[in-house]
């Protein structure tokens, strides 16, 4: 997935922070996603990202429990790989 980061500076630097297991930047990436199309366009770019690495995600999980953004960011990877059909390891 290529993103121009002079176009997208926002979602460009969340794709790069999940590669270094850094999940602030995808969680601003979320937050600062107001509209709905937007919205499904960060979360679909995060979820299909994560079908590579998913270590930024855990930590983001295990930082923030309860943050609908990082639950909605699981449910995406669930539905595009699968039920059960994690990529990589689980992500719990």
């Amino acid at each position: 997935m290529q993103v121009d980061p002079e176009q997208d500076p926002i979602l460009a630097r969340a794709l790069v922070g999940t590669l270094r297991d850094e999940w602030r930047p995808a969680a601003d990436a979320m937050a600062s996603a107001r509209l709905w199309e937007r919205r499904a366009y960060v979360l679909l770019s995060l979820a299909l990202l994560a079908a590579r690495r998913v270590e930024w995600l855990r930590n983001w999980l295990r930082a923030r429990p309860g943050d609908r953004d990082a639950k909605a960011v699981q449910c995406a990877i669930e539905t595009l790989h699968g039920p059960g059909r994690r990529p990589g390891r689980a992500v719990t």
